[in-house]
């Protein structure tokens, strides 16, 4: 079950501003997404509230909030941010 990961340009440029030890673990983190939208077992995930399909994954102070659209197989990266109040909004 393999699903189709679509970052927008605004989510590569927030990446790219990152150290390079961080890209590296988003990049493992999108490798496991695409084979399970919902990785409890290796990551830290939470479904936000308020929210059908939205789910957030801790990587150390970094947060990743994307949607997973489970019919069309497709996760859509929202934020990739550090962590701050203003994240989740």
């Amino acid at each position: 079950m393999s699903f189709e990961l679509t970052p927008s340009k605004r989510i590569k440029k927030q990446i790219e501003k990152l150290e390079s030890k961080t890209k590296l673990k988003l990049l493992d983190l999108f490798l496991k997404l695409k084979e399970s939208p919902v990785p409890v077992e290796e990551f830290n995930v939470a479904k936000l509230s308020g929210s059908k399909n939205t789910y957030r994954i801790r990587i150390q102070k970094i947060r990743i909030i994307y949607d997973v659209y489970w019919k069309e197989k497709n996760i859509e990266i929202l934020k990739v941010d550090t962590r701050k109040d203003k994240t989740y909004k």
